[in-house]
C-alpha cells in the first residue's frame, strides 16, 4: 500500500493521455509516483509514495554517505533500483485501474548516487535503468534528464524552474517557489516570464542523516528537538564558510558535500536538540542568503518538498527570510507531488519534441531536449 496518497481527480478523456511522473530525492525515503495530463493547463489526476525495500534503502545509503561503488555492485543496484521503481509504478497502476491503458510515457528520475556538475568531464548518476522498468511496465520510458541539462551547459539540477512557471505563474507579481527535500532550490518567476532556478544548499539532508546514523531514527519529527536547542554559532559560523555558499547562482549540490562527514566532530558532541536546533538554522540562513537577490516584488514564497513537515525548520525560514511561507497546497498541489509532476511533464515535453529551456553557469540561456527515450 501507497504510503501516502491523494483522492482520484476526473480521469482524462480518450484524446488527453496520461504521463506518469516519478521522483526518489535526495532524502531516498521512497518512491513518489504521479499520474497527469495536460499541455496548457497541468491537472494532476493520482499521486502515491511507496518505500524502497529495505535492504535497497540500507545499500543506497551507504552509497550515497560512503562514496564508493565498484562495477559490479553498480550494476546490480542500477538494476535493483530500476526493479523497485517499476514495483511502485505497477503498484500505482493495480490501484487506479484503467490508467494503464491511457499512458502514454513514463518519466524516471532514478536515484542520484552522485552529482558532479563541474569539472573537465562533468556528469550526474542516477541508478534506476530505464529498460528494465520500460519492460516491466510495458510502457516507454524517458530517463537521463539530469545529463542532458549537463550537456546543454546546465548544472543537471534543479530540473524543475521551467515546471514551475508552468503551474504558478502570475502575470500580477513575481513570485519565488522553494522546494525543501534532501537539498533545498528555489525558482524565481518574474511576472514577465523570466524565471530562473538555483540550489540553495542543504534541505532536510544535514537533519536526517544525524537522525538516521547517530539517532537511529529517520527524523525530527516537525523539528521538536530543533526547537527544543540552542544554537551552536561557532559551528554555525564554520560550516556557513563552505565554498558551496559563496558560489553565484545557477548553482547544484547533493549529499557527495552535505553529509554526515560535514558536520563539525565539535558540533557531534553536544546534546542532540542543540545538533539538530544548529543544523535547522543552518538550512534556513543558507536558503534566506540564497534567495536574498531574488525576493524583490516577491510577497510571499510557495514552499513543497518534504520539508515543508518540520514546523521548527519553516519559522526559522521566515523569519530570515521576512516573507510569508505559503504552502502549495494553497495553489491547488500536493507540496509532495510537484517534483514527480515534473518529470512527468519533462517525459511529455521529450516525447513529442518539444526543447525545453536551460540556465547555463554563465546566466546564458539555450534549448534542448531533456532526456533519453528508452522503448517498450
Amino acid at each position: 500500500m501507497p504510503i501516502n496518497s491523494l483522492p482520484t481527480h476526473q480521469m482524462p478523456n480518450s484524446s488527453n493521455n496520461l504521463f506518469i511522473g516519478t521522483m526518489s530525492g535526495t532524502s531516498h525515503d521512497g518512491i513518489d509516483v504521479c499520474a497527469i495530463s495536460g499541455t496548457k493547463k497541468i491537472k494532476l489526476h493520482y499521486f502515491s509514495s511507496y518505500k524502497y525495500p529495505r535492504n535497497l534503502h540500507k545499500r543506497i545509503a551507504a552509497v550515497i554517505q560512503n562514496q564508493e561503488l565498484g562495477i559490479s555492485e553498480w550494476h546490480e543496484i542500477h538494476a535493483d533500483v530500476g526493479v523497485a521503481f517499476a514495483s511502485a509504478i505497477n503498484k500505482f497502476f493495480s490501484e487506479h485501474g484503467e490508467i494503464r491503458e491511457s499512458t502514454e510515457v513514463i518519466g524516471l528520475s532514478g536515484q542520484t548516487l552522485w552529482h558532479h556538475p563541474q569539472g573537465k568531464y562533468p556528469f550526474s548518476l542516477q541508478a534506476g535503468d530505464p529498460k528494465v522498468v520500460a519492460e516491466l511496465c510495458g510502457i516507454d520510458v524517458v530517463s537521463d534528464f539530469r545529463n542532458s541539462h549537463i550537456h546543454l551547459g546546465g548544472e543537471g539540477a534543479p530540473l524543475v524552474p521551467e515546471f514551475h512557471q508552468k503551474i504558478f505563474l502570475s502575470s500580477k507579481h513575481s513570485q519565488l517557489i522553494l522546494n525543501i527535500g534532501g537539498i533545498a532550490n528555489f525558482s524565481f518567476l518574474g511576472k514577465d516570464q523570466i524565471f530562473l532556478g538555483s540550489d540553495c544548499g542543504p534541505g532536510n539532508s544535514l537533519m536526517d542523516v544525524y537522525c538516521q546514523k547517530i539517532l537511529n531514527c529517520a527524523f525530527d519529527k516537525n523539528g521538536k528537538w530543533a526547537a527544543a536547542g540552542l544554537i551552536s554559532k561557532k559551528n554555525l559560523d564554520a560550516m556557513l564558510k563552505h565554498a558551496f555558499f559563496k558560489k553565484c547562482h545557477p548553482k547544484s549540490t547533493g549529499r557527495e558535500v552535505f553529509n554526515l562527514q560535514f558536520i563539525p566532530e565539535q558540533l557531534l558532541q553536544m546534546s542532540k536538540c542543540d545538533v539538530l536546533a544548529t543544523l535547522a538554522e543552518l538550512t534556513a540562513i543558507s536558503i534566506s542568503r540564497s534567495i536574498q537577490s531574488e525576493i524583490q516584488g516577491v510577497n510571499e514564497i510557495i514552499v513543497c518538498g518534504g520539508g515543508i513537515n518540520n514546523k521548527h525548520l519553516m519559522g526559522r525560514i521566515e523569519h530570515h527570510a521576512a516573507l510569508p511561507l505559503i504552502s502549495s497546497s494553497t495553489y491547488g498541489f500536493h507540496p509532495q507531488a510537484i517534483e514527480s509532476m515534473a518529470f512527468g511533464w519533462m517525459a511529455q515535453q521529450r516525447f513529442r519534441g518539444n526543447k525545453l529551456i536551460v540556465q547555463t553557469g554563465n546566466n546564458q540561456i539555450k534549448k534542448g531536449l531533456l532526456g533519453v527515450v528508452t522503448r517498450a
